[in-house]
């Protein structure tokens, strides 16, 4: 699954000059030549095609770490999609995230630090889900929750969690319809180096975002992606090399896409 995002573009304004041309000095004056006067015609009045409504977002709370905002369109309806990151913060701080992602997470957890050995859950980057409009009937959608260890969903509409072992179903939640969610994502860290230094890490390498689903029934069309960073993402952004929204396959998503 890849994403894609809409980098809005200041609207562009073209005027044109009417040039005025000089008669020569000294030159003999033509003698006007009568012509039949034309008959004046008709018009018609041509109607101004409306114009789409621009999309408006709020101000990003001082307390976000970004928001990610989307349209999904499909089978003749439409559903706005706003994604409200909160900061980075530690499991000492947030003890009921921090304990519920390995509450639910259990397989994928395990299987994730035989990979990086030496690390431990240090922390979570948690993100509020909102939406406006009629969700398309079978649609489905996945959400970039900014870990890459393990993350999940509690809401009305997430499905729910599958943690077997071997496999997926604490790497992507999955949005079915409509409702309000909360998304947790657990981020590792070394026992050696201070809590900050891990957590900015772990959020350098994440995605944040929506994405098609496989499974979705029908075929997902993403318009008006809008991703607002606070000063701190958009350092990370910056000094990591994000990979923006228009470069990703689909949807709408920005951050560290594995590649060198």
């Amino acid at each position: 699954m890849r994403r894609k995002m809409l980098t809005p573009l200041a609207g562009l304004v073209a005027v044109a000059l009417a040039g005025l041309t000089g008669c020569a000095l000294g030159a003999p004056s033509p003698s006007p030549t009568p012509t039949a006067s034309a008959s004046p015609t008709a018009t018609v009045p041509v109607e101004a095609a409306p114009t789409d409504t621009p999309t408006t977002v709020a101000s990003l709370p001082g307390s976000a770490l970004m928001r990610v905002s989307v349209t999904a369109a499909a089978a003749g309806e439409e559903v706005r999609l706003e994604l409200t990151f909160n900061r980075a913060q530690t499991g000492v701080i947030a003890v009921d995230a921090f304990e519920a992602v390995q509450e639910a997470c259990p397989n994928a957890i395990t299987s994730q630090l035989e990979l990086f050995p030496g690390l431990e859950p240090t922390g979570v980057i948690t993100s509020d889900l909102s939406m406006v409009g009629d969700w398309p009937e079978g649609m489905t959608v996945a959400v970039a929750a900014g870990g890459v260890i393990a993350s999940f969903g509690e809401g009305r509409s997430v499905a729910d969690t599958q943690d077997d072992p071997g496999a997926f179903g604490c790497t992507v939640p999955i949005v079915t319809g409509m409702g309000p969610a909360e998304f947790t994502s657990l981020l590792l860290g070394d026992p050696a180096v201070t809590d900050r230094l891990d957590l900015e890490a772990q959020v350098a390498d994440g995605i944040f975002g929506f994405e098609s689903d496989a499974g979705s029934a029908v075929e997902v069309r993403w318009v008006d992606c809008v991703i607002q960073l606070s000063s701190a993402a958009q350092r990370l952004s910056t000094e990591f090399g994000w990979t923006l929204p228009a470069q990703w396959g689909d949807g709408c998503v920005i951050g560290n896409d594995g590649t060198v």
